[in-house]
Order: structure tokens, then C-alpha cells, then sequence
């Protein structure tokens, strides 16, 4: 029961996306976002849910539409701040090193990405929890003050916070 609980809700949070996408709210489009959710579903079940030690990756359905939000306001305030920085030349790239406190690789590798989607920031290498990201900003060689401003609002969001 849980099971299918789960799968539902993550076919209805699919189905409503890509309403918002098609900007469209009629039943051939409801039809197709269904069958599109439930094939992608299915799709992940039976060839991507598993990971290198045959364990299951479970994601909030939930977290992702928040996630997702944040990372878009993000990349914006971002991508003005660092417009700013390249043309009034006040910038200090480095690349330095930061610890990531997840425990779901899914997580660390959403994380990762998002670091690097986000303008100034770019995830160089990835090994365990540590990520190495050059920073164009580099205002703080210390891991937990550079992982506070690089992972910003991220990592509490993945965490469950």
C-alpha cells in the first residue's frame, strides 16, 4: 500500500508539471502527461532505482517542486550577482574544497549539480562527502564558511530542513 501511495503521488506531481509546461488544462493533455508519468515510473523502477549496491534511492515527491524553486531563484540572483562582479572586475576565483553532510548519494550528486548550475559556482570533482568547486567569488578559504555560501539554502532543503 505505501508502495502505491508513493508511486501516485509522484505520477500526480509528474501529471501537474507538465500541465504547468504545456500551459494547457484539457484531457488530452491530462492523458498524456498520465501515460508519460507512469512510463517514466516505470522506466525508473525497473532500470535506473537501483544504485551500485542494489539498494533503493527513495525522493520525497515533495522536495523536488521546493528544491526545484529554489535552485531557479538561485541561478537568477546568482547570475545578476555574478553579471556584477565580471563587469566591475571585483573577482577572486579559486577553487576550494567543501564538505557536503548528506548521506543519500542521489542527494550529494543533486547537490553537486546544482552548484554547478548556479552562476559563479562550478563542482570540479566529487569524492565521498568532499566536493571540490571553483568559486569566482572566492571570498573564504575555510571549508565551512565557503560551504555555507556555496551549498547556501541546498543542502538544508536535502536534509529534510
Amino acid at each position: 500500500m505505501r508502495k502505491w501511495l508513493y508511486n501516485g503521488l509522484i505520477i500526480i506531481v509528474c501529471v501537474i508539471t507538465w500541465l504547468i509546461l504545456k500551459e494547457r488544462l484539457d484531457w488530452q493533455n491530462i492523458l498524456l502527461g498520465t501515460v508519460l508519468a507512469v512510463s517514466a515510473l516505470l522506466f525508473n523502477n525497473l532500470v535506473l532505482h537501483h544504485d551500485i549496491k542494489g539498494g533503493e534511492t527513495r525522493v520525497n515527491p515533495l522536495l523536488l517542486p521546493r528544491y526545484f524553486f529554489i535552485l531557479m531563484v538561485q541561478i537568477y540572483v546568482a547570475g545578476f550577482d555574478t553579471i556584477k562582479k565580471i563587469i566591475t572586475g571585483r573577482i577572486n576565483p579559486d577553487i576550494v574544497e567543501i564538505e557536503a553532510d548528506l548521506d543519500n548519494e542521489f542527494y550529494l550528486c543533486l547537490l553537486a549539480n546544482s552548484i554547478t548550475l548556479t552562476p559563479g559556482t562550478v563542482t570540479v570533482e566529487k569524492e565521498g562527502n568532499k566536493l571540490t568547486v571553483l568559486w569566482l567569488d572566492c571570498v573564504t578559504r575555510d571549508k565551512e564558511l565557503a560551504g555555507e555560501k556555496i551549498k547556501g539554502k541546498f543542502e538544508k532543503i536535502l536534509r529534510g530542513g
